[in-house]
């Protein structure tokens, strides 16, 4: 007898650990959304807590390593659910419907691997700081009179860049499109929704999706308008 557990089991296991590791990586993005906010307040406000948060390597670090390993178990069991989809449907729909299924979830892991690319971009352009953006430039720490890191300069600079803040509007665009569909599916799962009650967890989804999505769409676009000098 195989001692394999039967698909379906796998299945919704899987889908319970891409939610999980989902949940942390969209937590995450809130924190990280509120911290870049303060790019609208004086230099010193940015600067002070980007030098805090670097000031202690072991929690850092901690915390870096922590959301990577969310980020690799979440791509690996999306792209295992994938495979899974696709060995019980070997062959694709003679006659496509689209009100069966919407667009983002026919086009998850296409948005999934775009967005992935972007992280991959922003980690080289502000923590990796590659050529060409190898910008670096002191702030006088006020209350230890210290020369730190200039992070709001960084970033004012990165974003005046017109190829730059073009892809990030873009892929900022493709990760509104997967998170509306990745919270709505997630809080599909908890199972509080039937066909008689209203919609929520679709409210509820594409409202958060949105605030994300205007709340780190605002700063390369106010920069690129040089609102922010």
């Amino acid at each position: 007898m195989s001692s394999q557990p039967p698909r379906s089991f796998s299945t919704i296991g899987l889908k319970f650990i891409l939610g999980l590791s989902g949940l942390v990586l969209f937590l995450f993005l809130i924190v990280h959304m509120l911290g870049n906010w303060q790019v609208f307040l004086p230099p010193y406000y940015m600067n002070v807590y980007a030098y805090y948060l670097k000031s202690n390597p072991v929690v850092l670090w901690s915390v870096r390593l922590f959301l990577l390993g969310a980020l690799i178990v979440h791509v690996s069991t999306a792209i295992k659910l994938w495979k899974i989809n696709r060995a019980a449907r070997p062959q694709p729909y003679k006659l496509l419907l689209p009100n069966q299924a919407s667009f983002e979830s026919r086009t998850m892991i296409v948005s999934g691997l775009i967005v992935l690319v972007f992280i991959l971009f922003h980690l080289y352009h502000f923590s990796f700081k590659g050529p060409p953006f190898g910008f670096f430039k002191n702030f006088l720490f006020p209350l230890s009179k210290q020369m730190i890191p200039d992070v709001r300069t960084m970033v004012i600079v990165g974003f005046q860049n017109p190829w730059v803040t073009l892809f990030y509007v873009f892929s900022l665009s493709v990760l509104f499109l997967h998170l509306r569909h990745a919270l709505e599916s997630f809080l599909n799962s908890l199972g509080f929704v039937n066909s008689k009650s209203l919609p929520w967890e679709k409210i509820v989804a594409h409202a958060f999706a949105l605030i994300l999505y205007v709340g780190f769409l605002i700063i390369p676009m106010a920069i690129f308008l040089r609102l922010i000098h």
